[in-house]
Parts: structure tokens; sequence; C-alpha cells
């Protein structure tokens, strides 16, 4: 196959698409017919128009701001429902909520930084293992104590949040 030379003027012929030409609009009077020339008026082709359909991204990006607006009311309305005005228990449990984050951060670093000391990750590591037989044994292993425990758990709940 041999190359197919280009060139510039190849190149606009494809590009060029006929004009059409028309003549201007004749005068209403008869007397200006006589001092007007007619002259042929070139008008220009309309550009093509893009036949390319708007992509999904485009399609949410235009919906963006409702979407937005949606969620938000609904997060406002969630809110309302359970931190709204005459509910001050879920008040304190948002509260509870938020000084736990920073005290499992400390929980968390003074945890690493034990486990960096040479000895005690396994002793920590013996320590849970018995806990954990402990408490299967005292509380998960007989039916009463089972009671006991779900009791004891009510018990705490009562008296945590009332």
């Amino acid at each position: 196959m041999e190359p197919q030379e280009t060139t510039v003027e190849a190149a606009t012929e494809s590009l060029v698409e006929p004009v059409e030409v028309a003549a201007a609009k004749p005068p209403i009077n008869a007397h200006e017919t006589t001092k007007t020339a007619t002259k042929p008026v070139v008008s220009a082709p309309e550009p093509a128009k893009p036949t390319i359909a708007p992509s999904p991204e485009v399609a949410i990006a235009q919906n963006t701001p409702q979407i937005t607006s949606d969620l938000w009311n609904q997060v406002t309305a969630t809110w309302e429902e359970y931190f709204g005005e005459g509910k001050k228990s879920n008040v304190m449990i948002a509260l509870a909520v938020l000084a736990a984050i920073p005290t499992l951060i400390s929980i968390s670093a003074l945890l690493e930084f034990l486990n960096k000391l040479p000895i005690l990750p396994s002793v920590f590591e013996l320590v849970g293992f018995g806990y954990s037989i402990w408490f299967v044994y005292r509380y998960l292993l007989l039916a009463n104590t089972r009671k006991e425990l779900t009791d004891t758990i009510a018990t705490w709940k009562n008296k945590v949040f009332g």
C-alpha cells in the first residue's frame, strides 16, 4: 500500500460545503427600484450542531444541586427526628459518642506504645486469653448464668439511660 498524499488544498476541499446565493428582496416602491441596484446576498451555512448525547456524568453534574439539597433535607429531617426538641436523652447519647472518640484515640496510642515494649505483648495476650476462658465458663456455659448476664446488662442499661 502506498501512502496517500494529502495537501492543504485537498483537505480544504473536503471541508467546503456549498453556499446558497440569494437575490436581495425587491423594494416595495417602484421609485426605489431605479435608485438601488440589486446585489446578490451570500448566506453562509449554519455550523453543524454536535450530535453527541450528553454523558451520564454531565447529567449527574447538572442534577448535583438538587441531589445535594435532597440529601441535606433528609439528613436534617433524620437529625430532628432523633435529636429534635424534647429529646434530651438522645443528646446525652450523642455527647457520650463524641466524648468516646478522643478516649478511644488515646487508648489506641497507649496500647501501641505498650505493644512496642519487649515482654508486655505476650503477657497481655495470656491475660486476655485467660479472661476469655473465665468469662465463657462463668456467664455463657449454663442457661441460668446466661440469664444472670442478661439481667445484669438490662439493669446497667436502665441505670445509664434512665
